[in-house]
């Protein structure tokens, strides 16, 4: 039976009950309450009636004294007053209480009849002159017997109905109580009814409303594995059994849904771009670093930030980061920009080149906007190494032969020189003969240093100690050159390295000449050789043991511009109308570096001085011996400083 016919039935047997139990009650109330006051007023009226009749018959009597004196006048009055006496008596006698079971009114009407019956014979005798014997009838029998034997059951009679009275008054009161308990008895089954019927609505209603209540916020509070057990298979037993459906429809669902929402956020952690994704406001709303690190902020701690609060340097892109989001997420217009240039992030001197991508994103109703970056630094740093290697290629191409012509011209003139010096020893000519060969000896270093540059020649490897070869250069240079310049030297004599001590020694030169043009007002310059592990940029095995050397000075420094071409041939910031610098002094260190298998970092701000950091290959073994004319070919630089 479903639950709505069930509570009809209830709430009909509840009316039908309801209205019987009232009509009874009421009917039961309105007998009782009428049998009772008319009993009462019936026995009040008699009572009185008999109190009248015993004054009716003492005026009855007098009368007939009258008629017995001879009055013909009250003949009359006397026959009208005991008919209306009689008449009333057996009115009176026609309502017949039983009192203690004897009967009240029978000896009364008979003693009214024997007195009806004396006093015609009383009249008789009057009417027949016989006064004597009517007045003795009189006062005899009927004064005498007849009317106070009457009085007296009258008054009986009235003592009787005192008591029947009283006993209809108690009849009253205790109807009164019986009505008090009907309408307790009929409430209490009322009660009754009213808590049998709540049991069974709480059975049939609350309880399976309450399992539904309990089930609803168990699943709005996530427990999709709680189920409702129905009590019958009612409108509510079906509602919890489609809940319970349900519940398992969006357990499955959501089953699915971590699943999918997993395998994405795998996908989305192990992404090697950086990601964020944000809405049509510029609200961040994730993000993702991946291996790039261009964003450069802890994981989860900038979401419902702006884009621009949170990355500030992106604004220095040539890029309209809201109009582009905006154009996505309403358009659905897609966006890419090739080796966008970003800050430097801290610890890192170099900037980042990224390929930034935005596109549209749907989640449900909801629009956002995808920002991939994708670090293309290694690319942009490869292709400006490729291009600095074609240049040096070109410029060392260009070296090698001119090197190469120059040595055979050197060879002839200097086997012609010797030639001379041996056929003519004692010649007057013979010092400007050796002073030629010299010349031709030193010109003989440039050409071994030009090929060195070019990369046809490696040099001489040797392990040595840069410490030593500094204290020399430093020490064998002009007081002059270090006008104005503090130098402090922090010089580790037990760190070797393995290169060509001549190119260690242009490499120190052409620093040196570099930080002094970068301090024409004087300044403090730092020399240091120390033992350090680090890695080198262009590979990608661990850090290994370099020997770092440091050269830094408080100049002019260079900028971002600057820096970038600060290791191309032939560039330079100086003045070539002054001839002050060709641009190639830079180019070779950095080809002199490279040709050692050791590697370089610039560190520098307009106004605050450069650092230049030169790692080359650190050696255990001895040191060879250090030649005397290390610093032998200084001279023939100086008209090549090296530059900027």
């Amino acid at each position: 039976m479903s639950l709505r016919r069930r509570l009809m039935l209830l709430l009909g047997a509840f009316a039908v009950f309801a209205v019987i139990a009232a009509a009874a009650t009421i009917y039961a109330i309105q007998w009782q309450v009428e049998r009772a006051v008319q009993e009462f007023e019936q026995v009040t009226g008699q009572t009185a009636q008999v109190g009248r009749l015993r004054v009716d018959l003492a005026v009855l009597t007098r009368r007939l004294h009258n008629v017995v004196d001879g009055r013909s006048e009250a003949t009359g009055p006397y026959f009208e007053a005991r008919d209306e006496f009689l008449t009333k008596l057996r009115q009176v006698a026609s309502f017949e209480p039983h009192a203690g079971g004897e009967v009240l009114w029978q000896p009364a009407v008979k003693v009214a009849e024997a007195l009806e019956s004396e006093s015609d014979e009383c009249l008789a005798l009057s009417e027949a002159g016989r006064l004597d014997e009517a007045e003795r009838l009189l006062n005899g029998r009927i004064e005498d017997e007849l009317v106070p034997k009457l009085d007296s059951h009258l008054f009986a009679a009235q003592a009787a109905l005192d008591e029947i009275r009283n006993h209809a008054t108690r009849d009253v009161a205790a109807t009164s109580t019986q009505i008090l308990a009907l309408t307790i008895a009929v409430g209490s089954c009322a009660a009754l009814l009213v808590v049998f019927g709540a049991m069974l609505i709480r059975r049939w209603l609350f309880t399976p409303i309450e399992s539904l209540q309990e089930a609803t916020q168990r699943f709005s509070e996530g427990d999709l594995a709680f189920r409702t057990v129905p009590r019958s298979v009612d409108e509510l037993g079906r509602l919890g059994l489609a809940l319970n459906e349900m519940a398992q429809s969006v357990s499955d669902a959501q089953a699915e849904t971590q699943a999918s929402e997993a395998k994405h956020r795998a996908l989305f952690a192990n992404l090697r771009d950086a990601v964020v994704i944000c809405d049509r406001d510029g609200k961040v709303i994730e993000y993702h670093d991946g291996d790039t690190k261009l964003l450069g902020v802890e994981a989860g701690t900038h979401e419902d930030r702006m884009i621009l609060d949170v990355w500030p340097e992106w604004r220095s892109i040539t890029i309209d980061w809201l109009g582009v989001i905006r154009a996505a997420i309403t358009d659905g217009r897609r966006y890419r920009a090739v080796d966008a240039e970003f800050a430097a992030l801290a610890g890192d001197d170099a900037d980042r080149f990224a390929d930034v991508r935005v596109y549209r994103i749907d989640h449900g109703k909801a629009r956002y906007a995808a920002i991939v970056l994708r670090d293309v630094t290694a690319k942009q740093r490869l292709q400006t190494k490729l291009r600095r290697a074609e240049t040096m290629e070109a410029v060392g191409t260009m070296a090698g032969g001119l090197a190469h012509d120059f040595n055979n011209l050197l060879a002839n003139i200097m086997g012609t020189l010797s030639a001379l010096a041996a056929d003519y020893p004692d010649s007057e000519n013979a010092s400007r003969i050796s002073s030629a060969l010299r010349a031709c000896q030193h010109a003989a270093g440039l050409s071994r240093r030009l090929l060195n540059f070019a990369g046809s020649a490696h040099g001489d490897p040797q392990v040595f100690c840069p410490a030593d070869t500094i204290e020399l250069i430093v020490s064998s240079m002009d007081h002059a050159f270090f006008d104005g310049i503090e130098v402090q030297k922090r010089l580790a004599p037990s760190v070797q390295a393995r290169m060509d001590p001549d190119q260690f020694t242009q490499i120190v030169l052409n620093l040196l000449r570099n930080a002094k043009d970068a301090m024409p007002d004087g300044g403090h310059l730092l020399l240091s050789v120390e033992a350090v592990t680090a890695r080198h940029p262009d590979e990608t095995t661990e850090e290994r043991p370099y020997t770092l050397l440091v050269v830094q000075d408080t100049g002019s420094g260079m900028s971002t511009d600057v820096q970038k071409r600060a290791f191309e041939p032939f560039f330079t910031t100086k003045s070539r109308a002054g001839r002050r610098g060709r641009g190639m002094g830079l180019a070779i260190v950095y080809a002199a570096v490279n040709n050692a298998g050791g590697f370089l970092q610039i560190q520098s701000k307009p106004g605050a001085g450069t650092t230049f950091r030169i790692f080359l290959p650190y050696a255990n073994g001895a040191a060879e011996p250090l030649r005397p004319d290390a610093s032998a070919d200084q001279p023939d630089d100086a008209e090549n400083p090296p530059d900027l």
